[in-house]
């Protein structure tokens, strides 16, 4: 049997600075030559959408940006030559059901098939199946809780629960010859991966993933082969121009090249560089940083304490970026704050509002993050809040 190559692409989806040349179909201005001929070469193609087609104006409510792209734009993406589309992700719900129905029928009318997410709680598409010439090739996407769990009369995404991903997966590799895993998950601008994302990935691949990459962090992460599984932990942005100034975050992404064929399969990844409207493959391929990482990632699996010093070190230091946030969120509605935010630098801030908590109130809110019932308290508390909220807007 011929080998099967599959192309897989990370986050994707068309912003206002290229909507005219994804309308416009012209993948060759948005990707360039050697990039559409990499993608060419492929017998499949897929990629992670990072939010919906829809024209709808109705965004739902929800903490940070909701995106979508006009209908219009899947031209560029169908010429790229995509064929089948991650939906289990942060975004993919952002313009609820009615967001679900156009990008479902945009999907359909082009010839991309989809999975991750479906019509209801009961209905979600979690993988799709591949006949390639008689090698079964099984997709599956999953995604962490966002604004996009599904409900009874509500579509939504295929939430990753440890016990019910790792027993399908175990099931679907018994009907396939090649499984790969789409995981929508990790915390954003962190190029090292954290004892959570290690466990899962471990634990996908025991129950039988061939292959294993995250999505989401827009950051390249590092890559690992256990068990003799692939697992890329952070692919970065493929198309995903969000945010217009161009950080070194931003500037790279991968493409891996996947190659499967009777007696094993192996994996490629190809750097390549964010444009100001699009992405192009990078002639250098300088991926020594990734590497690097890679080297000292498998020296933390083999249990090198330096190692996993420095990993636990770079997490954290990526894991500053989100202080700010954090702190000021549980503020409230200070107006002492916003008189601070005028004359302290972000540093200055994020060490004003560390420094206005109790070593106490620190470990309480530490508290209700780790542990699962404060968890499940602490969101009930703010569900509550919310609909108090929303009747007190009512009624001004």
């Amino acid at each position: 049997m011929k080998n099967t190559r599959i192309i897989i692409a990370g986050d994707l989806l068309p912003m206002p600075c290229n909507y005219e040349l994804f309308s416009a179909g012209d993948a060759r201005a948005l990707f360039g030559e050697r990039l559409c001929d990499l993608f060419a070469s492929a017998d499949y193609r897929l990629c992670n959408f990072e939010g919906c087609f829809t024209d709808s104006d109705r965004p739902i409510e929800k903490v940070g940006p909701c995106i979508k792209a006009p209908m219009s734009t899947i031209s560029a993406v169908k010429k790229l030559g995509i064929d089948y589309a991650a939906l289990g992700n942060t975004h993919s719900m952002d313009y609820g059901r009615q967001g679900f129905l156009d990008t479902c029928r945009t999907l359909s009318e082009n010839g991309i098939g989809w999975l991750g997410w479906g019509e209801n709680a009961d209905s979600v598409k979690s993988f799709a199946e591949i006949d390639a010439d008689g090698r079964r090739i099984i997709l599956y996407n999953t995604t962490e809780r966002f604004e996009n769990a599904p409900r009874a009369d509500h579509p939504g995404v295929n939430l990753y629960d440890e016990y019910c991903v790792c027993r399908e997966i175990k099931a679907l590799r018994e009907r396939c010859d090649f499984l790969i895993v789409l995981y929508h998950g990790g915390i954003e601008g962190t190029h090292f991966n954290s004892d959570t994302m290690r466990r899962r990935f471990h634990r996908m691949a025991d129950n039988g993933a061939d292959v294993v990459i995250s999505q989401h962090t827009h950051a390249i992460g590092e890559e690992e082969r256990y068990n003799g599984a692939y697992l890329l932990y952070g692919q970065g942005n493929f198309c995903f121009h969000f945010r217009p100034d161009v950080t070194p975050l931003l500037a790279e992404g991968l493409v891996l090249e996947l190659e499967i064929g009777d007696s094993g399969f192996t994996a490629k990844p190809h750097r390549i560089l964010r444009t100001e409207k699009g992405c192009v493959y990078d002639d250098e391929q300088e991926l020594s940083a990734f590497y690097e990482r890679s080297k000292t990632h498998d020296r933390l699996i083999a249990g090198d304490r330096d190692a996993k010093a420095e990993f636990d070190c770079q997490f954290g230091n990526d894991c500053d970026n989100w202080t700010n946030i954090f702190f000021s969120l549980f503020r409230g509605a200070n107006p002492l704050d916003a008189e601070k935010r005028k004359t302290l630098s972000p540093a200055e801030f994020t060490e004003y509002l560390k420094n206005s908590y109790s070593r106490q109130q620190l470990l309480g809110m530490q508290m209700f993050m780790r542990n699962e019932e404060f968890n499940e308290v602490g969101n009930q508390i703010l569900s509550d809040l919310l609909k108090k909220t929303d009747i007190k807007e009512n009624l001004s």
